[in-house]
């Protein structure tokens, strides 16, 4: 368990116990390690008492974390993270708002937003191509990306071709997808 020191966060927890107890969660506190006799005290202490009883040092107040729960929060806060930073690499370099919502499902206002926001421009207009050599690599290249997910692919194929914007590599893999 982790003590709490602070009075105001030790008030903020007595004032959500008093509030869970006026929701007549009483089993669950007492899970807790809250008596009942505590609780029917409890019930009757005023703001004021509580702010009294949360300056209390000699009440050990704290909490306690599920190790797998917070294991799973952390790594979906994890995912997010690296997502929001794909989703902003993407738009850096030069995604096509159709690209964008394929794989982030990002809607294409917000794309020409966070284009605005990060300083991203784009010229107006159809993607100029490479030449063939160059596409044929570039379609080489994406077919070796073993990786199914089409996010991925597009990164790593962008990291072999730093050079070139996104929406150059999306339509040269369109382009040669089409002709199969």
């Amino acid at each position: 368990m982790l003590r709490l020191h602070d009075v105001q966060v030790r008030l903020v927890l007595l004032n959500h116990v008093t509030v869970r107890l006026a929701e007549g969660e009483e089993e669950e506190l007492n899970a807790a390690g809250i008596e009942n006799e505590q609780l029917s005290l409890l019930r009757q202490l005023s703001e004021l008492d509580l702010s009294r009883l949360a300056a209390m040092r000699s009440l050990t107040i704290g909490i306690a974390f599920d190790s797998a729960e917070l294991k799973a929060g952390l790594r979906a806060v994890a995912l997010a993270n690296e997502a929001k930073a794909l989703e902003t690499y993407f738009i850096r370099h030069g995604a096509s708002t159709q690209l964008m919502s394929a794989l982030f499902k990002m809607r294409r206002k917000l794309t020409l937003k966070r284009r605005r926001d990060v300083g991203a421009r784009r010229p107006a207009g159809r993607v100029r191509l490479p030449d063939y050599p160059l596409r044929e690599r570039i379609y080489r290249a994406w077919r070796d990306i073993p990786d199914p997910i089409p996010r991925v692919r597009y990164y790593r194929l962008h990291q072999a071709f730093p050079q070139i914007p996104i929406a150059v590599l999306e339509t040269v893999i369109h382009t040669f997808e089409a002709d199969l």
